[in-house]
């Protein structure tokens, strides 16, 4: 069985119907293992990692304590050893009940940590040259997308944060991502043609698979 088929069947044995949120909770306890510290760049590193796709820039020793930490502590994967074992590769599993569980701690019951967590991220990560910014602002641009996906989402009716299992309306994602309503100077035509159109995502992957073509369509 391989690791991602095993991770599958991991949460898969814990689900029981009715205590979704008790999951949910299990998985953000798993990413952070202990208290919450958004001050923290190894809880930052875990949490941002299931929802943004955040790879470590392992040139350091200071990078690879980090890589190192993030596999013991926060449900990151070795996935190769280098020659001589010098460096090792790590990376984060695409886990959707992971990535529910990172929008758990950065929208929880007390306050919206958001901010405190992307200064973290923004300080001790980025500028410390610790993650892989990307050539062209890839990361910079899968964060913007996130946060607004975030933002447009509907708030849970029991519950806190968003509800991220739920499509939202292309023109509020739009509308959250500009950060106002005069983006689009026709927007009688855009909401005519977009009035009925949805998006959904609750995390970004790295895959070697091309795209298909044709993207799905909800029925």
């Amino acid at each position: 069985m391989d690791s991602l088929k095993y991770l599958y069947f991991r949460w898969n044995a814990q689900f029981r119907k009715g205590e979704e949120n008790q999951l949910v909770e299990i998985a953000s306890i798993k990413l952070i293992n202990g208290e919450f510290d958004p001050e923290d760049k190894n809880q930052v590193l875990a949490i941002l990692s299931q929802r943004v796709c955040v790879d470590t820039v392992l040139v350091t020793s200071q990078a690879l304590q980090l890589a190192d930490r993030s596999v013991a502590n926060h449900m990151r994967l070795m996935t190769g050893i280098s020659h001589k074992q010098r460096t090792f590769q790590t990376h984060a599993p695409s886990e959707p009940i992971l990535a529910l569980g990172a929008a758990r701690l950065l929208y929880n019951k007390k306050n919206t940590v958001l901010g405190q967590v992307l200064k973290t991220f923004s300080l001790q990560l980025c500028e410390a040259g610790l993650v892989e910014k990307g050539l062209l602002g890839e990361l910079a641009g899968r964060t913007l997308l996130t946060v607004a996906r975030d933002l447009a989402a509907p708030k849970k009716l029991f519950g806190f944060g968003p509800d991220l299992l739920r499509p939202i309306l292309l023109m509020d994602f739009l509308d959250k991502l500009f950060g106002n309503e005069t983006w689009c100077g026709r927007r009688l035509d855009f909401n005519k043609a977009f009035h009925d159109t949805y998006v959904n995502f609750t995390h970004w992957i790295v895959t070697k698979d091309p795209l298909p073509e044709k993207p799905s369509q909800w029925v």
